[in-house]
């Protein structure tokens, strides 16, 4: 195993755009907990994380008539 692997394991993420994603959903979260009262479940961080893995949106086709036939 690489070196930078080990490093990465034992501290976090290496790429910065991790890190910064991490750092505004916390602050978003601390935020939000402060100015809020919420009844149940208070938010996370977690809950401000963007989702990467998130299905991709439908693509509409472009066509040609309302029939689908293009001859």
């Amino acid at each position: 195993m690489a070196a930078w692997q080990v490093f990465e394991r034992l501290t976090g993420p290496i790429d910065l755009r991790v890190r910064i994603d991490q750092a505004a959903a916390l602050i978003a979260e601390r935020i939000t907990n402060s100015l809020t009262e919420t009844k149940g479940k208070t938010p996370e961080a977690a809950d401000f994380m963007p989702r990467w893995d998130a299905p991709a949106p439908i693509e509409w086709e472009q066509g040609g008539g309302d029939d689908g036939d293009d001859s």
